[in-house]
This record gives structure tokens, C-alpha cells and sequence, in this order.
């Protein structure tokens, strides 16, 4: 899905709303109860959803915040990129899209296993191990 972008007009409301101030205190995450106070200026300034576009689309102004490049940086790659992901394999493992994985060598469900005395024999079987073709 392409990602929902914030409209001119909701950029131009959070910007005003922040008076030209870094909006990281908007962000629970940050631990910045006070904010960091940085003064934004031509390309110091981020729009980014409080909440990550790829798990809850919403490009509403309550959802925008005003950030400077170093907030910005440490939500995204603290925060961001870790919840997409894991909510990316939850919504893959629940329709069954996901990759399946091949079994580790000798593990329960390889089709081969190895002896005490270090030989590697078939599972089912017993005898010594040939690839089946």
C-alpha cells in the first residue's frame, strides 16, 4: 500500500500549531516530556505521523507532529521500523503468507539424524543416509 501522505493544509495547521518548535514532546515514546526545544528551519523539519502510517492510516492533524531531523531519527529507527515490522509478520503469519523456513540440520523435523556414534542415518528408517532425488 502506498504510504498516506499529511495534505498541504494539515502540514501548514501542525506547523502553526507548533509555533517553529520541534513537536517531539507529542511523541510518547520519545521520553521528552518537555520537548527538546529546537527551533525548526528549511530542511531541520519533518512531518511525521505520531503513529506510524504503515500500521494505522491516519493523515489527520492529531496525528502529525512537527519534528526536528534528530526526533525524527530517533523515532523512526528506535520505534517505528520495529512495530511495522513485527505488525507486518503478524498480519503475514495470520493469512499464511509467510516464508517457510527449512529445518535445521538434524532437528526434529529433518528427515535425517544422527547416531551416538556420529552417523547420519534416516530418520524414519534407520539406515544410512542417502539424498532422496
Amino acid at each position: 500500500m502506498p504510504r498516506l501522505e499529511f495534505s498541504a493544509q494539515t502540514k501548514r495547521d501542525a506547523f502553526a500549531r507548533s509555533n517553529g518548535i520541534c513537536e517531539c514532546h507529542r511523541i510518547p515514546w520519545l521520553r521528552r516530556p518537555n520537548g527538546c526545544r529546537v527551533k525548526l528551519s528549511g530542511g531541520n523539519i519533518f512531518y511525521e505521523h505520531i503513529n506510524p502510517d504503515g500500521i494505522r492510516k491516519d493523515a489527520s492533524l492529531d496525528n502529525c507532529a512537527v519534528l526536528s531531523k534528530t526526533c525524527w531519527r530517533k523515532k523512526t529507527d528506535r520505534y517505528d521500523r520495529k512495530v511495522i515490522a513485527k505488525s507486518n509478520h503478524v498480519r503475514d503469519r495470520f493469512i499464511g503468507a509467510f516464508r517457510s523456513r527449512s529445518p535445521l540440520p538434524g532437528g526434529r523435523d529433518d528427515p535425517r539424524k544422527k547416531t551416538m556414534a556420529g552417523a547420519v542415518v534416516d530418520r524414519v528408517t534407520g539406515e544410512p543416509w542417502r539424498a532422496r532425488r
